[in-house]
């Protein structure tokens, strides 16, 4: 039980990957805070996660591209705990859809309100719950910020942010022992590719060295084990989880 007596506050943890790393925090004994847009998504994520015997969960609703409810999120959490030892800055806007000529100016800013002005606005309220004794905080960037891909600048830009953010946060909130550091993932199985054509999945697991996607659980266990005494002496680190997709030049299906 890494996590015992420890409170964790997780975005966008009503479902996919931000609900498998709060339901992972919630097995190793911590009590978890769920974040997401709407209080239904999140009520429906804590029953979830009661159902399953974790009874230390709770909801804490709002949308982190809005700075007044960034103040709520962080007030819930203190009315029932004074205190957080953990922040997960797991919510996205994945900044779909449109060329990078196509792209509209408000679109752009709404990806990157939540992906990187939300996580830092939400990050500069935690820490001042955190404790003396320190805390950590884990941010869920993507391999797409060194390696580009097509339609989703904002995106791109938004996680290129956090890289640096990390490392900012990382140096300047060091001599308070709170330790910053970033997973980052490539393809994760989440609900989007239950819509992909069998064609299209067979052709991304091809392309991963590994053979697989990430499950939420592959990422999970990366953002604990950052979150934990186990990494005490890591802090501005970045941690890639994609199966491999970042150490090859080209995918394996194009000829050289």
């Amino acid at each position: 039980m890494r996590f015992r007596n420890k409170i964790v506050l997780v975005t966008g943890a009503n479902r996919n990957t931000g609900l498998g790393i709060a339901a992972a925090f919630a097995a190793e004994g911590a009590t978890v805070f769920l974040n997401g847009r709407t209080s239904e998504s999140v009520a429906e994520a804590v029953g979830a996660l009661r159902r399953r015997g974790l009874r230390k969960v709770f909801g804490a609703p709002g949308d982190v591209g809005v700075p007044a409810d960034v103040v709520t999120i962080i007030r819930q959490v203190a009315a029932k705990n004074k205190r957080v030892d953990v922040l997960v800055n797991n919510a996205a806007h994945l900044g779909v859809g449109h060329a990078f000529e196509e792209t509209p100016l408000e679109f752009f800013e709404a990806v990157l309100r939540v992906n990187l002005v939300g996580a830092f606005y939400l990050t500069q309220q935690a820490v001042r719950l955190m404790p003396k004794r320190g805390g950590a905080i884990v941010n869920v960037g993507s391999n797409v910020s060194t390696r580009a891909i097509q339609k989703r600048c904002g995106y791109l830009a938004s996680k290129g942010g956090m890289d640096a953010l990390t490392l900012a946060m990382a140096i300047e909130l060091g001599p308070r022992n709170i330790r910053v550091n970033m997973v980052a993932p490539g393809y994760i199985h989440t609900d989007r590719w239950e819509k992909l054509a069998q064609a299209q999945t067979l052709r991304r697991r091809a392309n991963v060295p590994l053979g697989r996607e990430a499950t939420a659980e592959d990422v999970a266990q990366a953002v604990l084990f950052l979150a934990s005494d186990q990494a005490a002496n890591i802090t501005g680190t970045r941690l890639v989880v994609d199966g491999g997709c970042s150490a090859q030049h080209l995918p394996r299906d194009i000829d050289v």
